[in-house]
């Protein structure tokens, strides 16, 4: 089966920077340059590698605890 293959208009390739030259499967996200083979998965895709969930840790403090240090 065939993929079905959408050109993104006025797209610059972040390789080789050639315009209009970016193209979208719909079936997997999946963006590539038909001139230089680059390749890469939409961002925000589920299949993007390059996704990940950063967890940082949040230091709380209280002001009363600040109060009690100054007196």
């Amino acid at each position: 089966m065939k993929k079905f293959t959408q050109f993104i208009a006025g797209a610059i390739c972040p390789s080789c920077s050639e315009q209009d030259s970016i193209a979208i499967h719909k079936d997997d996200d999946e963006i590539f340059c038909v001139k230089c083979g680059y390749k890469e998965f939409r961002p925000g895709s589920a299949k993007d590698p390059k996704k990940e969930v950063e967890i940082k840790a949040i230091n709380v403090v209280n002001i009363k605890d600040f109060n009690k240090i100054k007196k």
